[in-house]
């Protein structure tokens, strides 16, 4: 059995609380000395997240389990990925699924020619001691190491690994139902322009990290280049895989955020790679699809999760957020000048009865903003709460600062944004990591800068022709900055 013909199931069941993750391998997959490094190094990382928890440093904390995590995905996830054993034969994988489907608290499982990659909830009959006993007892010949991976998930995380098992598992039929066959045409903005500052070529490993339709991957996988595409999105990602399925194992989709596109490589062994493209924002399905809740120019749930799985829709935000919860949001991510209104007005609304639509939230805010012009009154606020609902900053700054470690040297980090937000965050980091020296009143003489790392492509960012404009009058507000690594 080859990783490529992995048994993946997922139950449909979704996660409600903390789960367990637990990845269990043949003996020999990895070797004692990989084993030896790996272990001695979670417990120096176990002793000082108990050091941080009794002094009840919690940002400390945080930290620690984040490089808890990313070793666990260096030192066992990502070479498992690479490696094969003999001892787990298809015989033996199908029977270890048969006795993995049978567990009550099951959510999903990947088992490939080395691994078994499991996800389930605890019922409280059994610990995992015992149902690693059993897993193991099903597979009678396989010798599997005495120390697997275990983690506890929190609910959020638990769901993310759970969409890559659906993603992955097979369809019950051929034919998904309409959310498989429903359109999903996007524009792509400044495609060229993009791709090519890139410079893709034959044997040249390029991510899409926001992968959509697929438009920038064609130009990149038509260039000769392997891509590796990520999207949140499963409507965009049935999309492009059946627009780029010509490019056969040259095309990568991985489910997931681009704020964690680092880990999500590592775990498929991609370390480095030659160019990354990230383009921020909302894509035209997503806005002109009214189910999805985007738009207030036609009715449809107040929704805006990009990722459907995501616990918290604006719905959420709107009905349950304190007043000066919504004021902050409003003002911090659409730049409201009447935000305290705006939010004033949407307390003393949903205090007569839910707010659950589109319309019906955009016609509150109308009666605190009367239209004046071409924008409507409720652009900013749809813009913030979609911000907000996405954690879309807070996801763009974790690319920022993964981003160039991604890259080999000469590789090449590209950012399309559509509005100053975002544009703010991006300019700010591209200028400090392209800047030899930094320099402050307070200092007698300039300093070497000890994050410089990248040289600018280009002197301005690059907006779109005219031609463009015409065409797609939505790309009027889009900015290209690319840097490259040194």
């Amino acid at each position: 059995m080859t990783p490529e013909a992995a048994i993946v199931r997922a139950t449909g069941a979704k996660p409600t609380g903390s789960c367990y993750r637990v990845l269990m391998w043949e003996e020999g997959a990895l070797s004692d000395e990989e084993l030896e490094a790996w272990q001695k190094e979670r417990a120096a990382l176990l002793t000082r997240m108990r050091d941080a928890g009794v002094k009840g440093a919690r940002g400390t904390l945080a930290g620690l389990e984040r490089e808890l995590r990313e070793l666990s995905t260096r030192a066992v996830e990502a070479p498992l990925a690479t490696r094969g054993c003999a001892g787990l034969s298809r015989t033996r994988a199908e029977a270890l699924a048969q006795t993995l489907a049978q567990e009550p608290g099951l959510l999903g499982f990947r088992i490939t020619a080395n691994s078994a990659d499991i996800l389930l909830e605890l019922t409280g009959e059994e610990g995992v001691d015992a149902l690693l006993a059993r897993w193991a007892a099903s597979t009678p010949g396989t010798a599997w190491c005495k120390s697997p991976l275990i983690q506890v998930l929190q609910a959020a995380e638990a769901r993310e690994r759970l969409a890559a098992l659906e993603e992955e598992a097979p369809a019950d039929d051929e034919t998904d139902d309409a959310a498989d066959n429903a359109p999903f045409h996007h524009v792509t903005v400044m495609a060229h322009e993009a791709t090519e500052a890139l410079q893709p070529a034959e044997g040249r490993v390029m991510v899409d990290a926001t992968l959509g339709g697929g438009g920038h991957s064609e130009l990149l996988l038509q260039a000769g280049a392997t891509v590796w595409g990520i999207d949140q999105d499963p409507a965009a990602r049935r999309a492009a895989r059946k627009r780029l399925a010509a490019y056969g194992d040259r095309l990568h989709i991985i489910p997931g955020n681009f704020r964690n596109a680092a880990q999500l490589l590592a775990a498929h062994g991609v370390e480095q790679v030659d160019g990354l493209l990230a383009d921020i924002g909302i894509s035209s399905p997503q806005v002109d699809c009214a189910e999805r809740g985007f738009s207030f120019l036609a009715e449809g749930p107040l929704d805006m999760r990009m990722d459907p799985a995501a616990p918290r829709s604006a719905a959420d935000i709107v009905n349950t957020a304190a007043e000066g919860e919504l004021a902050d949001i409003l003002w911090q991510y659409g730049e409201e000048r009447a935000s305290r209104a705006i939010a004033r007005r949407i307390v003393q609304e949903r205090g007569k009865k839910p707010i659950t639509t589109t319309t019906q939230l955009a016609d509150i805010i109308c009666t605190v903003l009367p239209r004046k012009g071409r924008q409507h009154p409720a652009t900013r606020s749809f813009q913030a709460l979609r911000i907000a609902v996405n954690d879309e900053l807070g996801a763009l700054e974790e690319l920022l600062q993964s981003g160039l470690g991604l890259l080999k040297s000469g590789g090449r980090f590209a950012v399309i944004t559509f509005h100053s937000l975002e544009d703010r965050a991006v300019k700010r980091y591209f200028e400090h990591v392209t800047r030899r020296e930094i320099d402050r009143p307070e200092w007698p003489a300039p300093r070497p800068n000890p994050d410089y790392a990248a040289r600018p492509v280009f002197r301005k960012p690059v907006v779109a022709s005219e031609a463009e404009l015409t065409a797609n009058p939505r790309s009027r507000s889009a900015k290209l900055r690319v840097i490259e690594k040194i």
